[in-house]
This record gives C-alpha cells, sequence and structure tokens, in this order.
C-alpha cells in the first residue's frame, strides 16, 4: 500500500506541478494511525480533481479510500496464524486490494482521456512481486495453520 500512494503521488506532482507534494512522506505517512486517513482522502482528492478535468461526471470518492485505507491499517498491525488473525489478513487483502483498484482505475481514466497510455514500470512490477509473494504467504499459512 505505501508504496503505490508514494508512486502515485509522484506521478500526480509531475501532473499538478506542485513541488510540495513529497512521495517519500506521502508513502510513509500511510502507517501513522489517523493521520493515514487524512493522506487518503487528499490521494484521492487530487485523483478526483485530475478525473473530473477530463471526465466531467466521473468521480473517485475521497471518503471511501479513507474508510478502506483505515480498515486495511487496522488489520495490518497484527502478527499471528490464530485464524482469527488469518481472517484478519484476508480482510486487510480485500480492502488493500479495493482501495489500489479504485484509485488507479481513477488515474488509468484520466490518463486514458488525455492520450495516455496505461503503463508498468520497473517499479510497478516489484511492488507487484512483493504484493503477490505476501498473499501468497498469507495463503500458505492459512492453509497449514493447525486446526
Amino acid at each position: 500500500m505505501p508504496i503505490w500512494f508514494g508512486l502515485t503521488w509522484s506521478e500526480m506532482r509531475k501532473e499538478t506541478g506542485d513541488d510540495q507534494m513529497l512521495p517519500l512522506g506521502h508513502a510513509l505517512s500511510t502507517l501513522i494511525p489517523g493521520w493515514n486517513a487524512w493522506q487518503a482522502w487528499r490521494h484521492f482528492r487530487v485523483i478526483d480533481v485530475l478525473v473530473r478535468k477530463t471526465a466531467p461526471g466521473a468521480r473517485v470518492d475521497a471518503a471511501s479510500a479513507a474508510l478502506g485505507l483505515a480498515i486495511w491499517w487496522l488489520t495490518f498491525t497484527h502478527y499471528s496464524s490464530d485464524p482469527l488473525f488469518l481472517a484478519l489478513d484476508a480482510i486487510e487483502l480485500v480492502a488493500g486490494t479495493a482501495v489500489l483498484v479504485y484509485g488507479q482505475r481513477g488515474l488509468n481514466r484520466y490518463w486514458g482521456a488525455k492520450g495516455g497510455e496505461e503503463r508498468v514500470l520497473e517499479t510497478d512490477l516489484i511492488a507487484l512481486a512483493i504484493a503477490g509473494t505476501y498473499a501468497v504467504f498469507t495463503i500458505v499459512a492459512f492453509l497449514s495453520a493447525p486446526a
């Protein structure tokens, strides 16, 4: 989650020309309880503004993203193989994936309307590999947990 927030904040910084948008600080702020919901709201508000410029009537709801990130964080802050915590891991994966997909769809809509093409950078592939590995380990831990 923090990686996506940092990378997309960097892209939006280029689009808006706002040099005060600091990608590393923005990414790390997703790990701070309370502040992370505010940062998610800001992040998705910028996406919403960009989308509205190119697709009138289209919206990206910042409050939904803030709620999704808060749920992700609440379920992210534990480590155990107990069944309850494995269920929380599943909720974490669903909430995190929903937030990322929702935001990326908005950004893709914006870039597509500007005549840009969807692109996958090397850093995107690294982030996907890390996320995929984490998901596989979570599933293996769930399946191999004692009954």
